[in-house]
Formats: C-alpha cells, sequence, structure tokens
C-alpha cells in the first residue's frame, strides 16, 4: 500500500554540492503517445559546442529515461542528431554572446531533455536563463533580476541570445534573436532574420505552447519553493496547462463555471422552496382570520347601512315637528296682538311721562355743561393772579441781589487794605536770608555715619545668616539621626537597615517612590523583602532558595505609565545600576495549581511556596510570574527515593524544596520520554526573612554621631547670642541718628518755607492793591445802576395793582358760578319729580305690562323653536341627498328613502348598538389578514412559477455539466495515467513506489492530482 506522505530523500554526496534547474521535472516525457501539441521545453542534450575566451567553466547536461521505449542519446560531437526526432516547437540550438558569465557559447541540445544539473558556478542558471529571456519571458519570473540589462556580462554594452525551434514537418526552422541593451533596458527582436518585436515573439511561443510561467514546464532552482507550495488543486490546472491540449483546461473552467451556477441555483432552489412551504404555512393560519373579518365586514356594512337610515328618520321627524310648531306660532301671534290692543291707552299715557322726563333730562345735562364752563373760566383767573405773584417774587429777588452785591463789595475792599498794611509791615522788620547749603552739609553728615553703622549692621547679619544655615543644616542631620536611631529600633526600619546593606540603589530608589507615592496612577509597592513576610518562619529557607536576589528588591508597578516614569527617575534622571522594576499585569495570585492537596500528601508536600508567604497580591503575582512559586512545592522533610520516581514518572510536578535540598526537573520531550534530567542544590541558610537581634555596632555608631553632631550644635548656638547683641546696639545707633536727621530736615523745611514767603510779600501786596482797584471800580458801576434799581421798584408797584383789579374781576365771576347751580339745581328736581311719574304709572300697570313680555317672549321662543326645527331638517335633508349621491348607496335607494312611519331615531340607535357589541365581540388579532392573504397568495403562486424556473434551468446546467465531463474526464484520465505510468516507472528504478491519481469531489474547483510515494 502506497503512502501519502512525503518524506524527503537523503540525497547523495554528489548530489549535495550540485544545484539544478529542472524543466518540467515532474512530469514524463508523455507529449508522443498524446498528441503532436508539446507544451514542455525539450532540452535532453546530444551535442554541447562551447567556445570560452575567458575559461568559462562548462556544465553537464543528463538524459533521463522514463520508458524503455524511448531512445537514448550519447553525447559524441562526431554523431549528428536528426531534425525528425526532435517535436514541433522544440529546442534545437541556443547561442549566446556576453550574456552573463558566458562571451561566446553555442549550445545543441538533444531532443529529450529534461533537466540541467551540474556542480555550483557551471553556468546552469545563465543558460535557463538565455533561453527564457530569449524566448520573450520577462526577468521578474526568473526571480534573479528584475532588469534585462543585469544579464548583459560585466563591462559590455550589450548581449545577443539566439534560439533555434524545430519548424513542422516540411518547414524551416524558427530562429529568434534577441539583443539585450545595457544602457536602456531594452531588447532588439529579430525574428527569422526579419526585424520583429516583443509581441510577434510572444505570438510564436504561444502557438508553440511554450509556456515559461507554469512551474509544471518550467521551473528554476530559485523556484522550486514556490512549486512546492502548489496545493493539489493548482498543480492538477498546471498539468492540463502543460500537458494537455488546450480545450481541456477550457472544458475544466467551463465545468468549474457550471458546478458555481448549479450550486448556486440548488441554493436559490432550496431556498425558494422554503419560502414558499413557509408562506404556504402562514396562509392556512391566515384563513380562520380571514373568516372572522369577512363576518365582521358584513356587521360593519349593517351599521354602516343603520347610520345611513337616521338622516331619513331625523328629517321625517323634523317636518311634522316643524308643521306643529308653525300652528303654536299662528296662536301665540293672536293672544299677543289682542293684549297689545287693549292696553294701549294706558300704554301712550306712560309714553307721554316718559316723554317729559327725557326731556327734563336733557335740560339737566344742558345746565351742567353751562356751570362747567363757568368753572373753568373762573380757573384762568387763578392762573392769571398766580403768574402776578411769581412776577412780583422775581423782582424782589433781583432788587435783593443787587443791595448783597454792594455789601460784599465793600467787605471785600476792607480785608485788602487790612492785608497790604500787614504785609507791608512784615516787609519792613524782614530777617536776615536762609542758608540752605549748611543745612545741607549737617544732614549729610548724620547719614554718613548712618551709612557706616549699615555696612556694619550688614556684615553682622551675614555672619549670623551663615551662623544660621550651619544650624539649619545640623539641625536635619541631627533629626535625621534622630530618626535613623528611631527606625533602626522599629521593624520596618530594620528591614529598611537591610535593604540598604544588600543593595544601597534599591534603598534609595524606595525612599524616592515612598516621597512621591502620590504622582503615580496606582500605588508602587517595595520589594518583597520589605513588603512580603513567612507566614510559618519553620519554611523560610526553603522559600528563599526558590527566589533569587533581583526577585527579592524587585519594585512592582501596577501600570505601563508608572513603569515607564519609575524607569525613566530611577535609571535615568537618578542613574541607579543596582535595581529591577518590573510591571505586574495581575493584581492577585493565580488560582489555578497542578496539584490538588490530596495528591500533594500524597507526594510528601505541606503546600505551595506561594502560599507560605503573606503579602500585597500585586507582590506576590509578581514572585509567581518571575520565580513560579505558584507552580514550587514545599516539603516538610525529606522525600523517599520512591516518592522521587513517582514524581518524575508522573510529570506533574517540577520544581519542589525538602529541609536538605531543591529539585528542578527538567524534561525534553522531542527527545523521547527518557530524556529527562533532575538538578538538584544544598537548601542556604536564610538571608531576609530572618530574625536576627539588631547589630549593636551599628546602633552604637548612629548614636556616636547624634553626640558628635549635638555639641557642634550647641557651639553654634553660644556664638549666636554675640552677633544678636550686637545687632540690636548698630540699629539702636542708627535709630537715634535717623532722629537726628529728620530733625535737621523738619528745621529746614521751616526756615526754608519762611524765606519763600518773605521773597513773595512785594508780589503779593502787588496784587491785593490791583484787586483793591478792580473792586474800587466795580462798586463804582454799582451806583451808576441806580436807575435800573428804580426800574425795579416801579415794575414791582405795576404788577401789584395788576394783581388787585384780577381779584375784583373773580369776585365778579363768583355771583356768575352762583346762578348757574341755582338753574342746575332747579332742573334736577324737576327731573325727580318726572321720573317718580314714570314709576308710578308703571308700578300701577306693571301686571298687564308684565303679561304683554310674556306673551312677546313666547312668541319669540316659538319662533326660535320653528327655526330650529327647520336647520335640522335642512341638515339632514342635505345629508340624505348626499348620501343618495353617492354610488356605493344606489343598490339602499328605496330602502332609505322610504323609512317606516313607526321608525324612530331611537330605534336606529338601539339597533346599531346592538351590532356594534357583535363586534365585540369578533375583534380580530390582525385586522390586516384579508389584504396579507391577497398578497401572500400572489406571493405563494410567484414561488411556484419560480420553482419551476430553477428546476429547468437545473435541468439544463446539470445536463450541460454531464455532456462537458463526458467529453473532459476520459482525456484527463488518460493523461494523468500515462504520467502515472511514467512516475511509477522512475520511482522503480531507485526501489521506491509512486502513483499518480486524480482525487474526484463534487466540485470541479476541487478535483487535485493526489500524489503517492514509498520510500525504501
Amino acid at each position: 500500500m502506497l503512502s501519502k506522505s512525503r518524506r524527503k530523500r537523503q540525497r547523495s554526496p554528489n548530489e549535495r554540492d550540485n544545484d539544478s534547474d529542472s524543466l518540467n521535472q515532474n512530469l514524463p516525457e508523455i507529449s508522443q503517445p498524446l498528441t503532436t501539441h508539446n507544451k514542455r521545453l525539450k532540452l535532453k542534450t546530444n551535442r554541447l559546442s562551447t567556445s570560452r575566451a575567458n575559461d568559462t567553466p562548462g556544465g553537464t547536461y543528463q538524459n533521463t529515461k522514463f520508458s524503455e521505449n524511448h531512445t537514448s542519446y550519447a553525447i559524441n560531437e562526431d554523431s549528428g542528431i536528426q531534425s525528425s526526432q526532435f517535436q514541433h516547437g522544440a529546442i534545437v540550438r541556443v547561442k549566446v554572446v556576453n550574456f552573463v558569465t558566458y562571451e561566446e557559447a553555442e549550445f545543441f541540445p538533444g531532443p529529450n531533455l529534461n533537466m540541467v544539473i551540474g556542480p555550483n558556478g557551471t553556468g546552469k542558471s545563465s543558460l535557463v536563463c538565455a533561453i527564457c529571456l530569449g524566448l520573450g519571458s520577462s526577468p521578474t519570473q526568473l526571480g534573479r533580476a528584475t532588469q534585462v540589462g543585469e544579464f548583459v556580462k560585466h563591462s559590455m554594452s550589450d548581449s545577443i541570445i539566439e534560439i533555434e525551434l524545430q519548424g513542422d514537418s516540411g518547414e524551416e526552422n524558427y530562429i529568434i534573436r534577441s539583443r539585450i541593451l545595457r544602457e536602456d533596458n531594452s531588447r532588439e527582436w529579430w525574428l527569422n532574420g526579419q526585424r520583429s518585436n516583443l509581441k510577434a515573439v510572444k505570438l510564436l511561443v504561444e502557438k508553440l505552447s511554450i509556456q515559461i510561467d507554469n512551474l509544471c514546464q518550467f521551473l528554476p532552482q530559485e523556484k522550486v519553493a514556490e512549486f512546492s507550495a502548489l496545493s493539489p488543486s493548482e498543480l492538477l490546472l498546471q498539468t492540463q496547462r502543460a500537458a494537455a491540449p488546450p480545450d481541456v483546461l477550457e472544458k475544466h473552467e467551463e465545468l468549474k463555471k457550471l458546478r458555481t451556477i448549479e450550486k448556486s441555483l440548488e441554493g436559490r432552489d432550496e431556498a425558494v422552496k422554503q419560502e414558499l412551504k413557509t408562506h404556504e404555512t402562514r396562509q392556512q393560519n391566515l384563513r380562520a382570520q380571514v373568516q372572522k373579518l369577512q363576518e365582521r365586514i358584513k356587521i360593519q356594512e349593517k351599521i354602516a347601512l343603520l347610520q345611513k337610515q337616521v338622516p331619513f328618520v331625523e328629517y321625517k321627524m323634523a317636518i311634522t315637528d316643524h308643521n306643529a310648531a308653525k300652528a303654536r306660532k299662528l296662536a301665540a301671534h293672536k293672544v299677543y296682538e289682542e293684549l297689545e290692543a287693549r292696553i294701549a291707552p294706558t300704554l301712550h299715557l306712560i309714553d307721554d311721562k316718559k316723554s317729559y322726563s327725557t326731556k327734563i333730562e336733557t335740560a339737566v345735562r344742558e345746565r351742567r355743561a353751562i356751570l362747567q364752563l363757568i368753572e373753568r373760566q373762573g380757573q384762568s383767573f387763578r392762573s392769571s393772579n398766580e403768574t402776578l405773584t411769581e412776577e412780583i417774587g422775581l423782582i424782589d429777588l433781583n432788587l435783593t441781589s443787587v443791595a448783597d452785591q454792594e455789601k460784599e463789595t465793600k467787605l471785600r475792599i476792607g480785608k485788602c487794605q487790612k492785608n497790604i498794611t500787614n504785609w507791608q509791615n512784615l516787609c519792613e522788620n524782614r530777617t536776615p536770608v536762609f542758608n540752605a547749603s549748611e543745612w545741607n552739609q549737617r544732614a549729610r553728615a548724620k547719614e554718613q555715619e548712618s551709612r557706616e553703622l549699615k555696612t556694619q549692621l550688614s556684615d553682622v547679619k551675614v555672619s549670623l545668616e551663615e551662623l544660621h544655615a550651619r544650624g539649619r543644616s545640623t539641625k536635619q542631620i541631627l533629626d535625621a539621626s534622630h530618626e535613623e536611631l528611631h527606625q533602626f529600633d522599629s521593624h520596618e526600619g530594620q528591614l529598611m537597615n537591610k535593604l540598604e546593606q544588600q543593595s544601597k540603589d534599591t534603598a534609595k530608589a524606595w525612599k524616592w517612590i515612598q516621597e512621591h507615592q502620590a504622582d503615580f496612577e496606582m500605588e508602587v509597592f517595595a520589594p518583597p523583602l520589605i513588603t512580603c513576610s513567612m507566614k510559618n518562619s519553620r519554611y523560610t529557607r526553603q522559600v528563599e532558595s526558590l527566589i533569587g536576589r533581583n526577585d527579592m528588591f524587585t519594585i512592582s508597578a501596577q501600570t505601563k505609565a508608572d513603569f515607564k516614569k519609575l524607569s525613566d527617575q530611577l535609571n535615568g534622571t537618578m542613574r541607579l545600576t543596582d535595581i529591577t522594576i518590573k510591571q505586574v499585569d495581575h493584581p492577585t495570585v493565580p488560582n489555578n495549581r497542578p496539584l490538588s492537596d490530596k495528591e500533594m500528601q500524597r507526594y510528601g508536600m505541606i503546600g505551595w511556596a506561594i502560599d507560605q508567604i503573606d503579602g500585597p497580591g500585586p507582590v506576590l503575582s509578581m514572585l509567581c510570574d518571575s520565580a513560579r512559586l505558584d507552580r514550587s512545592a514545599i516539603a516538610h522533610d525529606d522525600i523517599s527515593e520512591e516518592t522521587y520516581q513517582t514524581i518524575v514518572r508522573e510529570e506533574r510536578l517540577n520544581v519542589w524544596v525538602t529541609q536538605s535540598q531543591r529539585f528542578n526537573v527538567t524534561r525534553r520531550k522531542e527527545y523521547g520520554p527518557g530524556a529527562i534530567s533532575t538538578i538538584t542544590r544544598p537548601v542556604p541558610n536564610e538571608r531576609f526573612w530572618t530574625d536576627q537581634p539588631v547589630d549593636a555596632s551599628a546602633r552604637a555608631e548612629i548614636q556616636a554621631r547624634i553626640e558628635t553632631i549635638e555639641s557642634e550644635f550647641q557651639a553654634l548656638k553660644r556664638q549666636n547670642d554675640p552677633l544678636k547683641t550686637k545687632i540690636i546696639e548698630l540699629r539702636s545707633q542708627d535709630s537715634v541718628i535717623q532722629d537726628e536727621i529728620k530733625q535737621i530736615l523738619q528745621e529746614k523745611a521751616k526756615l526754608q518755607e519762611a524765606d519763600k514767603e518773605l521773597k513773595a510779600l512785594p508780589e503779593r501786596i502787588k496784587f491785593l492793591e490791583q484787586e483793591e482797584a478792580n473792586l474800587r471800580r466795580a462798586q463804582d458801576k454799582l451806583l451808576e445802576n441806580r436807575e435800573t434799581v428804580q426800574k425795579l421798584h416801579d415794575q414791582h408797584d405795576q404788577a401789584a395793582v395788576r394783581k388787585a383789579e384780577n381779584a375784583l374781576r373773580f369776585a365778579e365771576h363768583l355771583s356768575g358760578v352762583r346762578k348757574a347751580h341755582e338753574n342746575l339745581l332747579e332742573a334736577q328736581i324737576r327731573f325727580i319729580e318726572a321720573e317718580s311719574d314714570v314709576e308710578s304709572l308703571t308700578a300701577l300697570n306693571s301686571s298687564i305690562v308684565q303679561q304683554r313680555d310674556e306673551e312677546r317672549e313666547r312668541v319669540r321662543e316659538i319662533d326660535e323653536e320653528a327655526k330650529r326645527i327647520k336647520a335640522v331638517a335642512s341638515k339632514a335633508l342635505k345629508i340624505c341627498k348626499a348620501i343618495l349621491a353617492d354610488p356605493e348607496n344606489e343598490a339602499h335607494t328605496e330602502q332609505l328613502a322610504q323609512q317606516p312611519d313607526d321608525t324612530t331615531v331611537e330605534a336606529l340607535e338601539m339597533e346599531i348598538a346592538a351590532e356594534e357589541s357583535k363586534l365585540e365581540y369578533l375583534a380580530a388579532d390582525n385586522p390586516n389578514a384579508i389584504e396579507q392573504f391577497a398578497t401572500r397568495e400572489a406571493k405563494v403562486q410567484e414561488l411556484r412559477i419560480q420553482v419551476d424556473e430553477i428546476a429547468q434551468r437545473l435541468q439544463r446546467t446539470q445536463q450541460k455539466i454531464c455532456k462537458i465531463r463526458g467529453e473532459w474526464e476520459p482525456v484527463l484520465d488518460n493523461l494523468i495515467s500515462t504520467i502515472n505510468d511514467a512516475f511509477s516507472y522512475n520511482f522503480e528504478q531507485i526501489g521506491c513506489a509512486g502513483e499518480v491519481s486524480i482525487e474526484k469531489k463534487d466540485d470541479f474547483e476541487d478535483w487535485a492530482i493526489q500524489i503517492k510515494v514509498k520510500f525504501r
């Protein structure tokens, strides 16, 4: 039985040193028994002729025998090969000039060349590249260069490739000549001695069925990996291209398309049938609702007909009511007219009294208007009196102003004369002149003394500040030493001291983190040495043996940003080297363990190492990731050899620690089940989590340092007091000098001000004399205005006379007002009498009038009732006409127009209510069921038509597939059978077995070549 696995055969020593370029390497020589259209390049070499001016290495060309019927050709330059032995399109001759390593060479391949082999550097690839480029291929298909100019021999400008292909029987061979120009990466072409182009060469190559891009026909060593990556389906496709007639591949492609169409039609057919089934099911379910809706529609139509009858009944009843209302209206009018004629004389008397009362009322209004007019005229007298009063007051104000001006001018003149006399006396008794330079010299002398004192004070302050700075520094060192001593006595301080002894950089880093903990996104944890402790000190040695030094001093960050910030600060800014920073991705310890508690007890283990440590979750998670403490077990005592063998055999536990040793089992499964190694190391004493007493020497050293610093601090305090006393003395002396300077400046300012005033007196006296002259001129001008004052007195007298005359006229006006009041009062009294007469007559005849009014109101009500009934009848008539005009009601016209006499609106409404109650019991879940039923019925018919059409198309497609497959499959089977014969024969020659077959599946896209081989 043949194996499907492809194992790589070990190469012989000769093969290991050689590369190969294969043309049609995987296909046997099958073109002769199949067809004359051979799709492979046949490069079987018979004769080789080369000329190498530069000692170009040669190659060996090997003929491969595929069957006993094929002729074997020896490599002999003296023996020729007849052209009839070459198939149409086979390579007969290849000549190259200045191509890659060849300066000039000519090759004569045999008719059955399949492979070019030889040692490295013999020019195999160069020959193959020349053949491909000479047949119009692109350099990108060769996998060696991207430009054709790169194939020109070094230092040459161009290269020549000439290929001779076997022509058809009776025709000359095809000679293709190409010239490659290095400068512009171009090619020139000649075909059979005539200038041509690349397109014509490609047409000829395509005509001869030469496929450079088909790996089954041409396989350069650079494309071997690409060829091995071909899928079985792609290999079948390329095999058909290489070894079968063109129509075989076309039929395969047609079968692929038809199978795609067939699958699409089958899928569509299934979908349409499923949709049809769904619609038919829904249609059956909807039928009961449709029947219910149809019955409901009948009831609704009956209700609509009853509702249409209501206007006709209303119209008929309105006509009857209107006729009755007309009769009542005539009777009421007759009663009203009789009553109106009987009380007419009494009503005329009442009307005369009302007419007289109206005339008196008019007279009252006229006399009231006259009184209001007279009162408005009196208002004008009051306005004139107020105007004259204001005019007299203004004149009095002007007279007072003139008198005040005269008085003020006299006072100012007297004041000026007094000031002039005083200042003249001061000028006569003037003191000696003020000497400013003398006072300035005295002030500068004192200021110089002050500056000297300030200089001394500044020097003392500098000394004091330096002393304070030294004191603050000493105090900080003293406080730090006290804190260090305090921490030394605390547990945390002992741990920190231990961390400093083990790693000073880590201690510095943790101190910085403690000061800047708030700057991080999440909490940053100290090394396990500080944050963790042992739950049971008995297992400290075992647990510490599993944790490396770096893990014990690792600082744990919980976010990527915090990790970066720590790295930049500690490694970059602070330049610390002996530190380890890790980012913890899981804040808790993983829960899954390789062994259960029961299994651990069977192995003699008391638990996992991580469970013996107490600390923050992120730090424990870091220890699990780094030291795998959640996978390392702790044993209470040493284990037996039997237990050890059980642990190793079951492969459940790899790391464990006993009282004396640590075990680490390593398994290399790739080397088999026995590839197991165990490393054992002794368990050292605990170094970190220990309860050792405090280092007394270190504590004494700190205490001595504190005493030394305290003595230095006391000495600084003793130096501080004299300096403070000196500062106080200097400040006191400077204060006295500043007071003296202030007193000198004040005295100087007073004398300077007095001297300035004395110098300004002459100008002031001159100014006052001018002001006195101006005041005297103003006084003279006031005396000249006596005539103006007299005119003001005259105006005052005239205004007083006009005011008295206005008062007399107002007194006369008041008598007219009194008379108008009396006339108005008289008219009002007469109006009251007339109104009293009307009221008394009306009261005596009120019952008759009331009866007349009631009859008139009754007539009006009857009239309005008749109008209302008429409106109802008109409205009903309009509705009836609209109903009769509607074509939908044509069938019910007679029934609507001829209503029974005993039919009433109430009866119709009761019948409508009864029908509506029936509707409530016939409520439909789907009110659109009828429309949906009709729409779905049309859809069902449409889907049935689609099912028939798809079935017909599917039948036609399947018929085409059967027809084409019947033509294509036998040819393909024959081709693969031939390939299988040659493949099997060649494998038999090397003592192996091989088989090539076709894997046939439902989809032609998935048909593939199946290669089975069996090696020795």
